[in-house]
């Protein structure tokens, strides 16, 4: 567990113990630092985990594209993309459509890294972090979660649904 996470194992006081949003971050801590261990054997980190897959699934994009999909800030992408390409994982190419930016695909040595070993890991990793639920608690908290992030209703305007 990172110097920055708190511990899962830490008891909470009775108003924060049932804090909807501590909880989330606690969960997101604790998933961060399984992931973390699982990706690390292979000398990555999970935000290179999160890219590579990212590229697997949606083809080479910029650095910006990958930075804005995936709530990295654009700095720490470039650091990502540095790594990861310096391991052999990525490639930078000129993008077609627009000959002043770099689209960043996978190599093959990153789709059989990612498919291979990277993909089984992040399976058992998940495992681990959703070991307290049933086959049917995961399918259900799944679903909440998909319904939390995708089922917005439209945000109402500042002031209230009659402002102008």
């Amino acid at each position: 567990m990172s110097a920055d996470s708190p511990s899962t194992d830490d008891p909470l006081p009775d108003f924060l113990s049932s804090s909807t949003s501590l909880l989330l971050n606690k969960s997101t801590d604790l998933f961060n630092d399984i992931l973390e261990s699982a990706v690390e054997p292979f000398g990555l980190r999970s935000k290179d985990f999160i890219v590579l897959t990212a590229i697997d699934s949606m083809g080479p994009q910029s650095q910006q594209q990958l930075a804005r999909t995936h709530g990295i800030d654009r700095t720490t992408m470039v650091s990502v993309v540095d790594g990861l390409e310096r391991h052999g994982l990525v490639q930078r190419a000129r993008n077609p459509d627009d000959r002043r930016k770099y689209a960043i695909g996978l190599t093959t040595e990153g789709q059989a890294l990612l498919r291979h070993k990277l993909g089984p890991a992040m399976l058992n990793a998940l495992d681990t972090f959703l070991a307290p639920f049933t086959p049917d608690e995961r399918e259900l908290f799944n679903k909440f979660l998909w319904r939390l992030v995708h089922e917005r209703a439209p945000a109402e305007p500042p002031g209230g649904a009659g402002a102008p």
